[in-house]
Protein backbone atom coordinates (compact mmCIF):
# COMPACT_ATOMS: atom_id res chain seq x y z
CA UNK A 1 0.00 0.00 0.00
CA UNK A 2 1.20 3.36 -0.50
CA UNK A 3 1.88 6.24 2.04
CA UNK A 4 1.48 9.81 1.70
CA UNK A 5 3.91 11.11 3.87
CA UNK A 6 6.22 8.52 5.19
CA UNK A 7 8.79 7.65 2.89
CA UNK A 8 12.01 6.62 4.48
CA UNK A 9 11.68 3.58 7.49
CA UNK A 10 14.68 2.80 9.80
CA UNK A 11 13.95 -0.53 11.33
CA UNK A 12 16.00 -2.13 14.06
CA UNK A 13 16.03 -5.56 14.93
CA UNK A 14 17.95 -8.90 16.22
CA UNK A 15 18.35 -11.59 13.69
CA UNK A 16 16.01 -14.00 14.98
CA UNK A 17 12.73 -15.49 14.20
CA UNK A 18 10.34 -12.33 16.06
CA UNK A 19 12.16 -9.66 14.86
CA UNK A 20 12.19 -11.48 11.20
CA UNK A 21 8.47 -11.94 11.20
CA UNK A 22 8.09 -8.41 11.83
CA UNK A 23 10.38 -7.18 9.46
CA UNK A 24 8.33 -9.30 6.29
CA UNK A 25 4.85 -8.02 7.87
CA UNK A 26 6.54 -4.86 7.67
CA UNK A 27 8.35 -4.25 4.89
CA UNK A 28 6.12 -7.01 2.28
CA UNK A 29 3.16 -3.98 3.23
CA UNK A 30 5.09 -1.22 2.01
CA UNK A 31 6.76 -1.96 -0.97
CA UNK A 32 7.09 1.67 -1.79
CA UNK A 33 8.55 2.66 0.85
CA UNK A 34 12.57 2.69 1.23
CA UNK A 35 14.41 0.80 4.36
CA UNK A 36 17.08 0.94 6.57
CA UNK A 37 17.79 -2.29 8.85
CA UNK A 38 19.49 -1.95 12.22
CA UNK A 39 20.92 -5.23 13.24
CA UNK A 40 22.03 -5.32 16.72
CA UNK A 41 24.81 -7.85 17.40
CA UNK A 42 24.63 -8.39 20.59
CA UNK A 43 21.57 -10.51 22.83
CA UNK A 44 22.34 -7.76 25.74
CA UNK A 45 22.35 -3.79 25.11
CA UNK A 46 25.87 -2.75 24.48
CA UNK A 47 27.03 -6.12 25.63
CA UNK A 48 29.58 -8.46 23.68
CA UNK A 49 27.87 -11.88 22.54
CA UNK A 50 29.90 -13.59 25.01
CA UNK A 51 29.11 -10.91 28.24
CA UNK A 52 25.33 -11.39 26.96
CA UNK A 53 25.22 -15.12 27.62
CA UNK A 54 27.20 -14.96 30.93
CA UNK A 55 24.69 -12.19 31.85
CA UNK A 56 22.25 -14.78 31.23
CA UNK A 57 22.90 -18.10 32.61
CA UNK A 58 23.96 -15.55 35.95
CA UNK A 59 20.35 -14.48 35.67
CA UNK A 60 18.04 -16.78 34.07
CA UNK A 61 16.83 -20.28 34.84
CA UNK A 62 19.46 -22.14 32.68
CA UNK A 63 16.63 -24.50 31.80
CA UNK A 64 15.04 -21.40 30.17
CA UNK A 65 18.75 -20.49 28.47
CA UNK A 66 18.63 -23.69 26.98
CA UNK A 67 15.30 -23.20 25.29
CA UNK A 68 16.17 -20.21 23.76
CA UNK A 69 19.41 -21.83 22.42
CA UNK A 70 17.50 -24.30 20.93
CA UNK A 71 15.25 -21.98 19.44
CA UNK A 72 17.62 -19.50 18.14
CA UNK A 73 19.85 -22.31 16.51
CA UNK A 74 16.68 -23.78 14.59
CA UNK A 75 16.28 -19.98 13.46
CA UNK A 76 19.93 -20.18 12.34
CA UNK A 77 19.85 -23.13 10.43
CA UNK A 78 15.82 -23.23 8.91
CA UNK A 79 15.42 -19.95 9.21
CA UNK A 80 16.26 -16.92 6.65
CA UNK A 81 18.04 -14.39 8.11
CA UNK A 82 17.60 -11.04 8.36
CA UNK A 83 20.81 -10.53 6.52
CA UNK A 84 19.55 -12.63 3.27
CA UNK A 85 16.16 -10.89 3.50
CA UNK A 86 17.88 -7.65 3.34
CA UNK A 87 19.97 -9.14 0.11
CA UNK A 88 16.84 -10.33 -1.55
CA UNK A 89 15.23 -7.34 -1.06
CA UNK A 90 17.92 -4.71 -1.42
CA UNK A 91 17.53 -3.29 1.67
CA UNK A 92 20.41 -1.73 2.74
CA UNK A 93 21.67 -2.78 6.89
CA UNK A 94 24.24 -2.27 9.30
CA UNK A 95 25.40 -3.60 12.77
CA UNK A 96 25.69 -2.77 15.51
CA UNK A 97 25.92 -3.81 19.24
CA UNK A 98 24.73 -0.02 20.59
CA UNK A 99 21.70 2.07 18.54
CA UNK A 100 23.26 5.00 19.99
CA UNK A 101 26.60 4.94 18.85
CA UNK A 102 27.85 7.31 17.17
CA UNK A 103 28.41 5.31 14.19
CA UNK A 104 25.19 4.09 14.44
CA UNK A 105 23.66 7.88 14.80
CA UNK A 106 25.34 8.99 11.93
CA UNK A 107 23.94 6.74 9.82
CA UNK A 108 20.95 7.45 10.74
CA UNK A 109 20.76 10.87 10.43
CA UNK A 110 22.35 10.67 7.17
CA UNK A 111 19.62 8.14 5.99
CA UNK A 112 16.88 11.19 7.21
CA UNK A 113 13.86 9.04 8.13
CA UNK A 114 10.52 9.81 8.08
CA UNK A 115 9.69 7.02 11.16
CA UNK A 116 11.98 4.49 13.18
CA UNK A 117 10.37 0.97 14.09
CA UNK A 118 11.65 -1.46 16.77
CA UNK A 119 11.09 -4.85 16.46
CA UNK A 120 11.38 -6.59 19.88
CA UNK A 121 15.60 -5.68 20.17
CA UNK A 122 16.78 -5.12 23.51
CA UNK A 123 18.22 -1.36 22.49
CA UNK A 124 17.90 0.89 24.78
CA UNK A 125 16.76 4.37 23.00
CA UNK A 126 17.95 7.41 23.85
CA UNK A 127 16.93 11.05 22.77
CA UNK A 128 19.59 11.34 20.27
CA UNK A 129 18.10 8.53 18.11
CA UNK A 130 14.42 9.02 19.11
CA UNK A 131 14.61 12.53 18.02
CA UNK A 132 15.98 11.93 14.47
CA UNK A 133 12.79 10.50 12.63
CA UNK A 134 10.80 13.14 11.17
CA UNK A 135 7.46 11.31 13.00
CA UNK A 136 8.84 9.93 15.98
CA UNK A 137 10.24 6.02 16.89
CA UNK A 138 7.38 3.36 17.53
CA UNK A 139 7.92 -0.38 18.40
CA UNK A 140 5.38 -2.81 19.53
CA UNK A 141 5.47 -4.43 23.05
CA UNK A 142 3.76 -8.34 23.99
CA UNK A 143 1.40 -7.22 26.80
CA UNK A 144 -1.15 -5.05 27.23
CA UNK A 145 0.90 -2.24 28.62
CA UNK A 146 1.27 -1.20 31.29
CA UNK A 147 1.01 -4.67 32.40
CA UNK A 148 4.13 -6.85 32.03
CA UNK A 149 6.41 -4.44 30.65
CA UNK A 150 10.27 -5.68 30.51
CA UNK A 151 11.39 -9.05 29.01
CA UNK A 152 9.56 -12.85 28.22
CA UNK A 153 6.30 -11.61 29.01
CA UNK A 154 5.29 -14.55 27.19
CA UNK A 155 6.28 -17.11 29.15
CA UNK A 156 5.57 -14.85 32.32
CA UNK A 157 2.31 -14.45 31.47
CA UNK A 158 1.81 -18.38 31.03
CA UNK A 159 3.75 -18.75 34.58
CA UNK A 160 1.64 -16.25 36.21
CA UNK A 161 -1.37 -18.23 34.74
CA UNK A 162 -3.06 -15.17 33.40
CA UNK A 163 -6.62 -15.71 31.29
CA UNK A 164 -4.99 -12.87 28.59
CA UNK A 165 -2.97 -10.92 27.38
CA UNK A 166 -1.95 -9.04 24.42
CA UNK A 167 -0.28 -6.79 22.08
CA UNK A 168 0.90 -2.94 22.67
CA UNK A 169 1.78 -0.21 19.95
CA UNK A 170 3.46 2.66 21.28
CA UNK A 171 6.09 5.71 20.77
CA UNK A 172 8.90 5.16 21.89
CA UNK A 173 10.85 7.54 25.00
CA UNK A 174 13.89 7.17 27.25
CA UNK A 175 11.89 4.33 29.83
CA UNK A 176 11.30 1.22 28.94
CA UNK A 177 8.04 0.18 27.85
CA UNK A 178 6.33 3.46 28.80
CA UNK A 179 5.61 5.51 25.47
CA UNK A 180 2.10 7.04 24.50
CA UNK A 181 0.40 3.42 23.27
CA UNK A 182 -1.94 4.21 20.56
CA UNK A 183 -2.94 0.73 19.23
CA UNK A 184 -3.69 -2.15 21.43
CA UNK A 185 -5.25 -5.68 21.00
CA UNK A 186 -6.58 -8.59 23.67
CA UNK A 187 -5.03 -12.06 23.14
CA UNK A 188 -7.05 -14.80 25.13
CA UNK A 189 -5.09 -17.28 26.71
CA UNK A 190 -6.18 -21.14 26.88
CA UNK A 191 -5.40 -24.64 28.54
CA UNK A 192 -3.00 -25.50 25.38
CA UNK A 193 -1.00 -22.29 25.11
CA UNK A 194 2.86 -22.68 24.79
CA UNK A 195 5.50 -20.29 25.18
CA UNK A 196 6.12 -20.92 21.61
CA UNK A 197 2.31 -20.84 20.42
CA UNK A 198 1.93 -17.50 21.95
CA UNK A 199 5.28 -16.27 21.01
CA UNK A 200 4.10 -16.90 17.25
CA UNK A 201 0.33 -15.26 17.66
CA UNK A 202 1.74 -12.20 19.51
CA UNK A 203 4.48 -11.70 16.67
CA UNK A 204 2.41 -11.77 14.37
CA UNK A 205 -0.78 -9.98 16.03
CA UNK A 206 2.35 -7.08 16.59
CA UNK A 207 2.96 -6.95 12.69
CA UNK A 208 -0.24 -6.01 11.81
CA UNK A 209 -0.39 -3.15 14.85
CA UNK A 210 2.47 -2.17 13.62
CA UNK A 211 1.81 -1.97 10.08
CA UNK A 212 -2.08 -0.16 11.28
CA UNK A 213 0.44 2.25 13.51
CA UNK A 214 2.47 3.10 10.34
CA UNK A 215 -0.96 4.23 8.36
CA UNK A 216 -2.49 5.85 11.37
CA UNK A 217 0.49 7.94 11.62
CA UNK A 218 0.93 8.74 7.81
CA UNK A 219 -2.58 9.91 8.27
CA UNK A 220 -2.39 11.54 11.14
CA UNK A 221 -4.95 9.72 12.86
CA UNK A 222 -3.31 8.67 15.98
CA UNK A 223 -5.25 8.36 18.87
CA UNK A 224 -3.62 7.37 22.14
CA UNK A 225 -5.07 5.19 24.24
CA UNK A 226 -4.96 5.33 28.13
CA UNK A 227 -3.09 3.49 30.84
CA UNK A 228 -5.08 2.23 33.67
CA UNK A 229 -2.48 1.15 36.93
CA UNK A 230 0.78 1.62 38.04
CA UNK A 231 1.84 -1.16 35.57
CA UNK A 232 4.66 -4.21 36.63
CA UNK A 233 7.75 -4.84 35.27
CA UNK A 234 9.36 -8.61 34.66
CA UNK A 235 13.11 -9.82 34.38
CA UNK A 236 14.53 -12.98 32.90
CA UNK A 237 12.46 -16.11 34.12
CA UNK A 238 14.70 -17.52 37.11
CA UNK A 239 14.10 -21.27 38.61
CA UNK A 240 11.47 -19.96 40.88
CA UNK A 241 9.17 -19.08 38.26
CA UNK A 242 10.75 -21.63 35.61
CA UNK A 243 9.16 -24.36 38.26
CA UNK A 244 5.72 -22.40 38.88
CA UNK A 245 5.32 -22.75 35.27
CA UNK A 246 5.93 -26.46 35.14
CA UNK A 247 3.95 -27.35 38.14
CA UNK A 248 0.97 -25.57 36.20
CA UNK A 249 1.28 -28.06 33.44
CA UNK A 250 2.58 -25.57 31.02
CA UNK A 251 5.03 -26.41 28.18
CA UNK A 252 7.51 -24.29 26.02
CA UNK A 253 6.94 -26.26 22.70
Amino acid sequence: MSLKKIKKIVLVAHDNEGSARLFNRVTSNFPDVEFLLVIGESLYYKKSFLASVIKLLREASWLFVFVRFIELVKYKIIGKTLKKECLDKGIRYICTRDINAPEALESIRAYAPDLLISLFTMQIYKASVIGIPRYGAITSHPSILPKYRGLEVFFWVLANDEKETGVSVFFLNEKIDAGKVFEQEVVPITAGTTVASLYKTITDIGGDLLVKAVIDIDNDEVHYIGSEGEGSYYPMPDRASVRRFLRLGRKFF
